[in-house]
């Protein structure tokens, strides 16, 4: 039944599920599980070791936390002693916030917090100057806080699987210094119906995935997105691209080499044959060819679909 409930939601297009069992989860493994020895996998360790944890973060400046059962942080882990972390592994836990304080890990580039239960983020995150990656996937968050945007060394976001779509997003959640950093967004499984206008100011992004949403439209500026290489808007609700504009500038193809050479667009209703006609579309098809000639060349090809954009 859990199952069911599950793949009804991501069909939808919003993974926010509901914990159940997982919520009454102690942190403390009953008596003689054996989890020291390892004879019993997937309970929390003991209190105790995730204070070693906490400890040993200090000299390795890797916080390693990942599934301890956490429904908080523990004690000690944002002290002043950890103002050094280098990385943050709190993935696979039960966690619903982090807590303000979490601006004392002002060297911290990687922060991994999928697979928790976090609702919102706090505003102090935007303080964490020196975040190269930060990864939320599989979360319930309805908003990010504007502050996102004064991460200015940010170059990989994983959103995806949360609850964007139920919440709203700031317009300028994307913008500041993040807009000239970050390079890998993924939104996808959200329920979003729309995306800030921000979106279309990231001006080094690469890599954007907005896979399994209700978007009607794709913001008219990602066409200005010259270093755009990857966009996924699979299984959305997209008739038309906006004017040809999401295929890349019309310009010619060494304009512009970096940008647009993959673009996936199945399971949305679109005329394949209208977006033939869109314009910059014979720009976009030179510029896949090459990619995938390269692979060739490179002897990385896999399996190649050579449907127009996964349309049939």
């Amino acid at each position: 039944v859990g199952l069911k409930v599950c793949t009804d939601a991501l069909a939808m297009g919003c993974s926010c599920v509901k914990s159940t069992a997982v919520e009454d989860a102690t942190l403390q493994p009953p008596r003689g599980s054996g989890w020291a020895s390892g004879s019993k996998k997937g309970l929390p360790p003991p209190s105790g070791v995730i204070a070693k944890k906490v400890t040993q973060a200090a000299s390795t400046r890797v916080l390693a936390l990942r599934e301890c059962g956490l429904k908080q942080l523990p004690v000690g882990a944002t002290g002043a002693e950890l103002a050094n972390l280098r990385t943050a592994d709190l993935s696979a836990n039960t966690l619903k916030e982090l807590p303000e304080a979490c601006s004392v890990w002002s060297g911290l580039q990687t922060l991994l917090c999928s697979q928790n239960a976090l609702t919102e983020l706090p505003s102090s995150i935007g303080q964490l100057a020196s975040l190269q990656k930060l990864a939320l996937s599989e979360n319930q968050l309805r908003t990010l806080p504007v502050e996102l945007s004064q991460l200015g060394k940010l170059k990989t976001l994983q959103l995806d699987s949360n609850c964007l779509g139920k919440g709203s997003l700031p317009p300028d959640v994307f913008g500041g210094t993040l807009s000239r950093a970050l390079e890998e967004l993924d939104l996808s499984a959200n329920g979003l119906e729309e995306l800030p206008s921000s979106i279309a100011g990231l001006v080094v992004l690469q890599r954007l995935v907005l896979s399994r949403n209700r978007l009607l439209q794709l913001p008219a500026g990602l066409g200005e997105l010259v270093e755009l290489q990857y966009l996924d808007a699979s299984d959305n609700l997209l008739s038309t691209l906006p004017d040809g504009e999401a295929l890349g500038s019309p310009r010619p193809v060494a304009a512009h080499p970096g940008s647009l050479s993959e673009l996936w667009l199945k399971g949305n209703p679109m005329d394949r044959m209208k977006l033939q006609e869109a314009p910059g579309f014979n720009a976009f098809l030179e510029r896949r060819k090459q990619r995938l000639d390269a692979k060739i060349d490179a002897n990385v090809v896999g399996r190649v679909d050579l449907t127009v954009c996964g349309l049939e």
